[in-house]
């Protein structure tokens, strides 16, 4: 397999990861289960189509997971040689803690 396509979805994790960091801690201590969103990224990283698939039991921490994924936004670029036009994920955000 073509690694820039192989490693593309880590790369989505690792930018999530990383905007998780701006959610706070009481926020975090109210969530009954982690958050699992559902977004699609573009050709050009732009991201859409945002939503939860599975709650957190906290419907602050479920808005703050929806900002999480507009605030890592833009993502990068989906590698040509991956012969699409969006991909589309569902991740747990591992807020809840």
């Amino acid at each position: 397999g073509n690694a820039a396509v192989s490693t593309y979805p880590g790369k989505i994790a690792a930018r999530l990861r990383r905007a998780v960091r701006g959610v706070s801690g009481l926020a975090r201590s109210r969530a009954r289960n982690d958050v699992h969103v559902s977004f699609v990224v573009d050709a050009g990283g732009g991201v859409g189509g945002i939503r939860i698939v599975r709650s957190s039991g906290s419907p602050e921490l479920d808005q703050a997971a929806l900002a999480v994924v507009r605030r890592a936004a833009p993502f990068p670029p989906i590698p040509p040689q991956a012969g699409r036009s969006s991909w589309a994920f569902t991740l747990p955000l591992g807020i809840a803690r």
